[in-house]
This record gives structure tokens, C-alpha cells and sequence, in this order.
């Protein structure tokens, strides 16, 4: 589904001692084209393993709801819209769709899920990577371009959706996960677990704490996997990355990165990475994207407009940029980082 939005990876601090009442679940599914790791701290552990089935159920149901280019529910709505049909939302869909696009306007259209055709058409709508084909004709970029789609040219009515543009090709690669891992924590939470984190491929959220200890974790390097700083968890919290180095198409010598910019239909380069931290998964991811399109002169304005107070971009030159709020809580920073506010 994106990205699997290809972030930069994070490794688990793990020392510390274990509460004498709470026992460790740690479980791994691979959906999303990443493999998502559950690490729980509960007094039952029928309770867990529970909890965990209905979130793999519910994660592998969302995997063929929302995929982008396969069969699926989004699929069905995508041949809809570009047909100039009407679709009928469930109330679960009229409320993911409504957030994203909130999300969207609130980024000034910068995370943009509306442009599929666009990705598709760079070849980024697949699972093999890197991609060797040639990039496409400047007039078929500019053809698509030229349309300035956004989500505005989505109508809501009701549970309602419709569309008067054809070339509307909704794809959730920059905002699933981080709306996946919010699901798990709202069915944890409902089996009564209060003490969790969930990793999908780098992106996670967590909640409580590790035993005794705060939940850890290393955020590493974009180029050499090298540790870029440690990062303490502080409560409920989603730390999201967006990446520009991990899924791409490389073709006579030139490397493009398989996030898209909206307004020019061409990949990003200048951002490798850009980390958020932030309340929810869906904004946090959301706005990561957004970042690493805004580039490095417009990153920190994005992020204020999406309600982010806490960011990390690095740069291809390895250059680093911070809010001073995000800056104040890494511990050993390995990069010299602009405090920019």
C-alpha cells in the first residue's frame, strides 16, 4: 500500500528491567508490504493474544480495502469516481476519508491522495523495487499535472462521494499505516491493554510503558543505518518517518525517489527523511509525507499549518533541521541540527 511508506528505520531499545505483574507479548504480521511488530506489556496473556488476532484479522481486512492498484474496495471506488459514479461510503470509510482529506487541505496539498494516476504512472504501483524502467515522458507528467488535482475534487454528500474529475485516482500510500497503527491501539485499548507498541516497518505508536522503563528508540541514518539520535517515548505517541531512499526508480545513472511532488509531478530529492512525532498515527504520517515535499525551505511552515510541533528532516548533504521541541528531547544527536522555529 505506499510507502509502506518506506521510512526511516527504527531500532528498539530494549533495556531495563520487567515489571513482576506485567508479562511481554511480542508478535510480527506482515501486512502492508511491511512486517509490523507488536510488543505488548499485560497481566494476561489470553487477553493479548486476543487482541493481537483481531488486530491481524482487522489489519489484513484493511490491506485489501485500501490497496491502491489491486483488487480491493479502493479499487472499486477509484473505477467508480473515474467513471463519473457515485459511491455509497460506509460510516468507517466517510470518516478515514474525511480525515485524510483534512489532512491534505490542512498541508496545502502537499500529502496529496488523490494523484494515483500520476504515481502509476512513474511505476511506483508495485512490490519490486528498485525500479529499472525509464521515467516517463515529460508531456504524459505535465498532461497529469496540468489537472492540479486535489481533494477538492472529491464531493461529499452524506455517505455520499463523487467526483467530476476523471483522472481522480485515490491512494492512501502516505497515510495508511499510520491510520492502521491507530486501529491497534483502539482495539488494545479495548482488550483492556494499556501498555504497548506497535512498529509497522518503522512507523509506530505506543502507549504506556515498557515494564518499569519509558519506551526507547534509536532513529538511524537515511544513507549508512548509523545511529542518527535515541528518542524517549513519552506516553501515547506516534513517531512516523517518510523517506525518499528506499523505494525508488533508478534509471541511466539517475536515481528518483517514489514520493511525488503534487505540483510538479516530479520525485522528490532534496529530503531523504523526515520525522514527526505527534498524537494520533494518521496526522503524524500524513504530515511526515508532507515534510519531505515541502523541502527545506518550506518543511517547517507545513508543518505548522498540520499542527506539528515536533519534526526532524535530513537532507541528502546529511544537513539537519529541527523544531527546538523535537531537538530538546534527543539524546545522543550524532548530526550537528539547525534549531529552526
Amino acid at each position: 500500500m505506499k510507502k509502506a511508506l518506506f521510512t526511516v528505520c527504527f531500532c528498539w531499545l530494549m533495556a531495563g528491567c520487567e515489571s513482576i505483574n506485567l508479562t511481554p507479548t511480542k508478535h510480527q504480521l506482515f501486512v502492508f508490504g511491511t512486517l509490523v511488530e507488536l510488543n505488548l506489556w499485560h497481566d494476561d496473556p489470553a487477553q493479548s493474544q486476543a487482541a493481537i488476532e483481531q488486530i491481524s484479522d482487522t489489519f489484513n481486512a484493511m490491506h485489501h480495502q485500501w490497496h491502491a492498484w489491486k483488487p480491493g474496495r479502493l479499487d472499486d471506488i477509484n473505477q467508480a469516481l473515474r467513471q463519473g459514479q457515485t459511491v455509497t461510503l460506509t460510516a468507517e470509510e466517510l470518516s478515514f476519508l474525511q480525515q485524510t482529506r483534512d489532512l491534505a487541505v490542512q498541508s496545502d496539498h502537499l500529502f496529496n491522495p488523490v494523484i494515483g494516476e500520476l504515481v502509476n504512472l512513474w511505476g511506483f504501483h508495485t512490490d519490486d523495487y528498485p525500479i529499472l524502467t525509464p521515467p516517463p515522458e515529460t508531456d504524459e507528467i505535465q498532461a497529469l499535472v496540468s489537472q492540479q488535482l486535489t481533494v477538492d475534487d472529491l464531493h461529499f454528500n452524506g455517505q455520499q462521494l463523487s467526483s467530476d474529475n476523471p483522472r481522480v485516482w485515490l491512494d492512501f500510500g502516505g497515510i495508511a499505516k499510520g491510520y492502521a497503527v491507530d486501529q491497534a491501539m483502539s482495539l488494545l485499548r479495548q482488550h483492556g491493554i494499556n501498555n504497548a507498541i506497535v512498529n509497522a516497518g518503522g512507523d509506530l505508536r505506543s502507549m504506556g510503558d515498557k515494564g518499569k522503563n519509558p519506551w526507547r528508540i534509536a532513529i538511524q541514518s537515511p544513507t549508512d543505518w548509523s545511529m542518527v539520535a535515541e528518542l524517549t517515548i513519552d506516553g501515547d505517541e506516534a513517531v512516523f518517518t517518510s523517506g525518499n531512499y528506499q523505494r525508488y526508480k533508478a534509471f541511466d545513472g539517475q536515481r528518483y525517489s517514489h514520493i511525488i511532488h503534487p505540483k510538479t509531478g516530479m520525485p522528490v530529492a532534496e529530503i531523504v527523511s523526515a520525522t514527526v512525532i505527534s498524537g494520533s498515527g494518521i496526522q503524524a504520517d500524513a504530515a511526515a509525507t508532507a515534510l519531505v515535499v515541502a523541502g527545506s525551505d518550506q518543511w517547517h511552515a507545513t508543518a505548522q499549518k498540520m499542527g506539528i510541533e515536533e519534526a526532524l528532516i535530513i537532507t541528502g548533504e546529511l544537513s539537519c533541521q529541527a523544531t527546538k521541541k523535537m531537538l530538546n528531547r534527543l539524546q545522543n544527536l550524532t548530526l550537528n541540527c539547525q534549531v529552526v522555529d
